[in-house]
């Protein structure tokens, strides 16, 4: 759904969970065993490869994330229910900022250790986070983008790029650039995540926080339409 009078605040919590869903991403891969919090579809894949070559550790991680992001979607849904988009934004965004500071009251005198209870219930909130994210996407309603996976978003963009060549035409539509922005957005979270994972930061953790605390500020700032 496009509109040229946009509100802005809607563009930044598009720009701003797409970037809290890549750091998150990374952070559950690469510090708590090989899963992903945000993108289903992959860690899916991976506990299927995790069960075929019987670890189980890891499978059960895989696992807690896929059922804490039905959790959270379950969570985010029954929060809403009734409410004016507006109103679910501020639920939905400040439910997500409170778990992630307490996410980080959690990981931060801990060592993150697969198989460990700590380590599972990391997992756990931040898949749950993700999956109230994912309510988040279909709050905001731009341009079909998600806030947590964004194959679907590159599937549109090569679409509508793809349409734009071919009729000759070079000026992309709104939604193409919305969903670029967002993409983009989900890679540098990702980009920057890395980094500080690989010269082992524990600021690392505060990335989902900031971006996402930023879009609530935002939105709360807003006027309700």
């Amino acid at each position: 759904m496009t509109n040229s009078k946009t509100p802005i605040h809607l563009e930044y919590i598009l720009g701003l969970t797409a970037f809290a869903a890549g750091s998150v991403d990374v952070i559950s891969f690469v510090k708590l065993g090989g899963v992903f919090a945000s993108a289903m579809t992959g860690n899916l894949a991976f506990l299927g490869l995790y069960l075929a070559r019987g670890s189980l550790h890891a499978a059960i991680g895989s696992l807690i994330a896929l059922v804490g992001f039905i959790l959270g979607g379950v969570l985010g849904t029954l929060q809403t229910r009734g409410k004016n988009n507006h109103h679910a934004l501020n639920i939905l965004l400040a439910t997500e900022t409170g778990l992630l500071l307490l996410i980080i009251l959690l990981w931060l005198p801990t060592a993150h250790v697969v198989g460990t209870a700590i380590t599972d219930i990391l997992i756990l909130m931040l898949s749950v986070v993700m999956g109230l994210q994912s309510i988040v996407g279909k709050k905001v309603n731009l341009s079909n983008i998600p806030t947590v996976v964004f194959t679907s978003t590159l599937t549109n963009m090569v679409i509508a790029i793809t349409d734009q060549l071919a009729s000759g035409k070079f000026s992309l539509p709104t939604d193409t650039k919305r969903q670029s922005a967002s993409f983009i957005l989900y890679f540098i979270g990702a980009l920057t995540a890395g980094i500080l994972a690989t010269l082992d930061w524990q600021i690392i953790i505060a990335l989902p926080f900031a971006a996402v605390t930023w879009a609530l500020v935002r939105h709360l700032r807003a006027k309700p339409e």
